[in-house]
Order: C-alpha cells, then structure tokens, then sequence
C-alpha cells in the first residue's frame, strides 16, 4: 500500500512538472508539501510519544519548520507582499536549517553511543 501511494504520488508530481506552468508546479507542489508536513505533525503528535526521546523531538521540529516555509511561501501567494516578507522567510528558513543541524548532532551521538561498550 505505501509503494503504492508513492508511486501514485510521484505520477502525479511529474504530471504536474510536465503539465503545468511554472508557477502553478511550484504553488501545487509547496501546499502538497505544506498540508503533507500539517498532517504529518498532527498526526505525530497525536499517537506518538514524540517527546519522549530527542530524536523523536527533532522529527516534530523538523517538520513543523517544514510546514512553516510551505506556510509562509502560500500566504504570500494567497495575501501578497507583506511587511517584513523577507525577515519571515529568513527565519524560517534559519528555523529548518538549525532543526536540521540539531537532527545530525543527534543521530552523531546516537551513533557514538552505541560504540560504547
């Protein structure tokens, strides 16, 4: 079933790649990422104990700062120009990179941990 739905999902991408203008690949594609990271959060957060180890935590972060840019790049397309555009996507562009950076030193002492005899 999820090979299935992948595949299913990928056809329809390169559908909306090969078929569509550039500005709607790009708006289809940032809310398909945009409503897959909410649902996934939600989800998550919902029927798993997320909280209860730091990997778990930084997957829920790194999600969130994904659905943060999907957010950002959408209320823009749906409100226009803003006042203070820029800093907003600055900081959630700076939010995803830091949740990405904290995923890595996690798993590096994860990884290191389970060297120790």
């Amino acid at each position: 079933m999820i090979r299935a739905a992948l595949a299913a999902a990928a056809v329809v991408g390169v559908g909306v790649i090969v078929l569509c203008p550039p500005r709607i690949e790009a708006q289809v594609l940032i809310l398909s990422m945009t409503v897959l990271a909410i649902t996934f959060m939600v989800a998550y957060a919902i029927r798993s104990p997320w909280r209860s180890t730091q990997a778990g935590r930084s997957v829920m972060a790194t999600t969130v700062a994904l659905a943060a840019i999907g957010a950002q790049q959408a209320s823009v397309w749906f409100f226009g120009d803003y006042t203070g555009r820029n800093e907003v996507r600055a900081a959630v562009l700076l939010a995803l990179a830091l949740t990405l950076l904290h995923r890595l030193l996690v798993l590096w002492r994860i990884q290191h941990e389970e060297e120790v005899p």
